[in-house]
């Protein structure tokens, strides 16, 4: 067995752990981190990254469709299914090679196997070569989550996660989605631009659980006019192969249906990957979904074990995992000031159009009993919006009806994952409707929707109908 000593050992090389890798490095620390697959994680391999480029070439597609309406005569496009994964999987191996090349940049050791903790200050790690034992001052968990399966539902050649989905071999006629939520909806929609057949099942009375309901009415608009079918209030009770494909049976609306398709997309969540690394040799106990609890500073009840990521509690998401990962290095460091503590963690979605949100939504604001003030504008009167033909949806904020400071801010149209930056800087910096009235925004550009919506808190925007 060969050992290595270090002051840090991250467990996991996603965006969290390999975000808190190089910072803890950049702070002059000793550094190994301890992946079994690619670097990059879920998000960079099979997760964010491969299906946004898919996601893309979707709506790129999307928009050959309309050429006409600007004047062109466009063939209708025919779709290579090895080139795009091809294409995709460059993308990936540009990133993830980045990370690589980053790692030498600061000397940080790659230790490629799966690493299970021994003690506070030590993990093995079985690796190709044989086990490889680690000494250290601190240990990073940082291991990420996996599709969660539902019983009757393995994941199989038929029954596919979202990793399966993102490399086709070629492209389903029908595809059967379980599971309305970001995932989903994401990669339902990408199918159905396509040309797949596409059938959707949610367990609950909307798609996207917990986003705004006006923005989901923009997005199953959209998706209802691409051809997915949409089902709510309805399950899968079970699957069977047959000669040209799957048969599945779901409840809908309390009644029984069959339908038939080439593969099944199960999208109900993920889980955390917690078990079976020896947290119990260090004290550490996940909770019953298997999410370990932290301090602000990521740091676990034992000392110099710290955990970031989809491992701990909070929403699974990527840019989450990485600013824990950044705390969690200032902490074992010594830098003053490093904690995990934001206001506002944003959320994005990327169907189509896409969705982002910030803050507080109208529905908890309510439960928490505060008085708001709402302004909204649509990004059909923007006139960036309409020179892209994207006038779908519109901004909605939400500002305290007190001082008028802004409380969250809701998007569903063009670019709003970029745009939703400027809504959750408002809110970490405490700034009203009035700081955004007041600075002026280019034009023509969608971010003037934004000012908009601001503007129309107190129904003053000069492009609005008077309420």
């Amino acid at each position: 067995m060969s050992k290595i000593k270090t002051d840090v050992v991250v467990l996991g090389a996603g965006p969290a752990g390999y975000v808190c890798a190089i910072r803890a490095a950049d702070l002059g620390k000793k550094v190994v981190c301890v992946e079994f697959d690619n670097l990059g994680g879920t998000c960079l391999n099979v997760g964010c990254i491969p299906s946004k480029a898919l996601i893309s070439a979707g709506h790129f597609l999307e928009s050959t469709r309309h050429a006409a309406t600007m004047g062109f005569t466009v063939e209708p496009p025919q779709l290579d299914v090895q080139k795009l994964i091809a294409w995709k999987e460059g993308i990936v191996k540009r990133l993830t090679g980045g990370i690589g090349l980053l790692f030498k940049n600061r000397n940080i050791e790659w230790v490629k196997g799966k690493g299970r903790i021994l003690s506070p200050n030590k993990i093995e790690v079985e690796t190709a070569d044989g086990k490889v034992e680690i000494e250290c001052l601190d240990i990073v968990v940082a291991t990420g989550s996996a599709p969660a399966p539902i019983p009757g539902f393995d994941f199989c050649e038929q029954v596919w996660s979202s990793t399966e989905a993102l490399a086709p071999q070629e492209l389903p006629k029908r595809l059967f989605v379980i599971g309305g939520g970001v995932i989903g909806m994401e990669l339902g929609m990408f199918y159905a631009q396509v040309g797949t057949e596409v059938t959707v099942v949610e367990f609950m009375d909307q798609i996207l659980p917990g986003v705004d309901p006006e923005l989901v009415k923009v997005v199953q608009r959209k998706a209802k006019k691409t051809g997915m079918k949409i089902h709510l209030n309805s399950a899968a009770k079970s699957w069977k192969k047959t000669a040209d494909g799957v048969e599945v049976i779901a409840e809908i609306n309390g009644k029984p249906q069959t339908f038939h398709a080439d593969a099944i997309l199960l999208t109900v969540g993920r889980k955390p990957v917690t078990a079976d690394i020896g947290l119990e040799n260090v004290g550490v106990k996940p909770d019953a979904r298997g999410f370990i609890s932290v301090n602000d500073q990521c740091c676990t009840k034992t000392p110099h074990v710290y955990a970031v990521g989809d491992a701990t509690h909070g929403m699974m998401l990527a840019h989450k995992g990485s600013a824990q990962g950044l705390a969690a290095a200032g902490a074992i460091c010594r830098r003053p000031g490093n904690a995990y503590d934001p206001k506002v963690v944003p959320g994005v979605i990327y169907t189509d159009p896409e969705i982002a949100t910030t803050g507080l939504s109208e529905a908890e604001c309510k439960e928490r009993g505060i008085k708001v003030k709402i302004g909204r504008f649509n990004f059909g009167a923007n006139g960036r919006a309409m020179s892209m033909q994207a006038t779908d949806g519109l901004v909605k904020v939400i500002a305290d009806a007190n001082d008028d400071t802004i409380l969250g801010v809701h998007m569903v149209g063009p670019n709003v994952t970029d745009m939703i930056a400027e809504g959750s800087l408002a809110i970490e910096a405490g700034l009203s409707v009035e700081d955004i009235v007041l600075t002026i925004h280019a034009h023509p550009t969608l971010s003037e929707v934004f000012m908009e919506a601001c503007e129309d808190v107190h129904s003053m925007s000069p492009h609005a109908m008077k309420k």
